[in-house]
């Protein structure tokens, strides 16, 4: 899964085509399901399941994914681009997973890293990557309309919680920042994820 600065990022570029009105709300529904991460390095994976509406399968959780935006969408008059920027966030984690992660996890295993090391390395590399998309221009705008949008319960997810999760990752997010070079990563990877989105038809899954 991307970080939430790479989450940003995604949502910018891709707000424009899926005709996105109110960009303030999409960006920020497109951090909201990490909120429940905030205050600590991860929450439960029963507690992340939850805000995600993910299953280990991705088949399942892609049907899963669905069937809540049918559900939600008649309910989220005024609200619809925060509802279409959470499950944005979610459709992005599956793209990055089926695009990026695998070479990214063949990469660290050219580095002599083991199963075992795998997730903490990944990490770290995120964190490296984190100050390379932080220090762009657009991320300034990315900042600028995050704090516009307006939240609303979600998913487990409090308007409160979500609230002080953006109010950290727009302000903030030092601790999840390396003073590093990204080993791998790059900016062609946020764009294979966007092609990911498309090739696969998961920016349709966020059609009015």
């Amino acid at each position: 899964m991307p970080s939430s600065p790479v989450h940003l990022e995604l949502a910018l570029i891709m707000a424009e085509e899926l005709g996105v009105r109110n960009k303030g709300d999409f960006l920020l529904g497109s951090i909201s399901p990490d909120c429940v991460n905030y205050g600590m390095e991860q929450a439960s994976e029963e507690v992340r399941y939850a805000a995600h509406i993910r299953d280990r399968d991705y088949d399942r959780w892609k049907a899963m994914l669905r069937e809540f935006y049918k559900k939600e969408l008649p309910e989220s008059e005024g609200s619809e681009d925060f509802l279409r920027g959470y499950l944005f966030h979610c459709w992005c984690d599956i793209a990055w997973d089926e695009a990026v992660q695998p070479e990214l996890f063949e990469f660290l295993g050219t580095l002599g890293y083991g199963y075992d090391d795998m997730t903490g390395q990944k990490w770290r590399e995120l964190y490296r990557f984190n100050g390379v998309v932080m220090g762009a221009p657009e991320y300034q705008e990315c900042r600028r309309l995050c704090a516009k949008g307006r939240p609303r319960a979600i998913a487990g997810c409090s308007e409160e919680l979500i609230l002080k999760f953006r109010d950290y990752v727009i302000n903030d997010y030092r601790d999840k920042v390396l003073d590093e070079k990204p080993l791998f990563l790059s900016g062609g990877h946020i764009l294979k994820t966007v092609r990911q989105m498309r090739a696969m038809g998961y920016d349709k899954e966020l059609s009015l």
